[in-house]
């Protein structure tokens, strides 16, 4: 499973509810999705670049590519790989240098394409995030998240609120460090998302 990590920093004021957070679980491929002519619905897989950009490939038939094209300055979807003009293709309505976006048909493609980025299904994995301290082996869990996978087909990681009376009841202020791993039949992946953690105070009190 190939999962992009990333920084993500948070932070409680004593006495104050933490609200929840969604996360969602990516991968670096392209999903496709719409009524489209020639069916090219599906993941777009990296493979390599192309005029200096990210390439992406269907996986499965027919051909096709989302790719940049220079001649559009746009990334587009289209059966050639070429810097030239096309005709049979969909691009975007306004220029694109990324892939996620929502294209329109070109010539004698049909239906209008929206490229998202591609959830990682996480159908059998258990998810674990806890707030310590350091870094080192065996610090003491301050906070456990307690995360939970709310919608294991897209990805959906949810990390749920805390009530102000628990943390309110926070024994310490300062920065901590925190880490979201996922588990699966004894093995641990990542961490994907780690930052540091803040607890702090208000400091206009009554």
């Amino acid at each position: 499973m190939a999962v992009n990590p990333g920084d993500l920093p948070l932070s409680i004021i004593r006495g104050i509810e933490f609200s929840s957070i969604i996360l969602q679980c990516r991968d670096d491929s392209v999903a496709v999705s719409g009524t489209l002519s020639p069916n090219v619905v599906g993941t777009f897989v990296p493979s390599g670049t192309y005029a200096a950009y990210p390439l992406f490939v269907l996986s499965g038939s027919p051909a096709c590519f989302l790719y940049y094209n220079t001649a559009a300055a746009s990334y587009v979807i289209a059966a050639i790989l070429t810097n030239a003009g096309l005709t049979n293709y969909w691009s975007p309505a306004s220029p694109l240098t990324e892939p996620t976006g929502t294209y329109v048909a070109h010539g004698a493609n049909s239906g209008t394409a929206t490229a998202t980025d591609h959830p990682v299904d996480l159908t059998g994995f258990d998810v674990e995030a806890k707030v310590r301290r350091s870094e080192k082996v065996g610090a003491e869990v301050y906070i456990d998240l307690n995360p939970s996978i709310t919608d294991a087909a897209t990805g959906e990681i949810t990390i749920p609120s805390i009530a102000t009376t628990v943390t309110e009841a926070l024994d310490f202020i300062g920065k901590f460090n925190w880490d979201l791993v996922l588990t699966q039949g004894g093995e641990r992946f990542g961490p994907f998302v780690k930052g540091v953690f803040t607890v702090s105070d208000n400091i206009t009190q009554p």
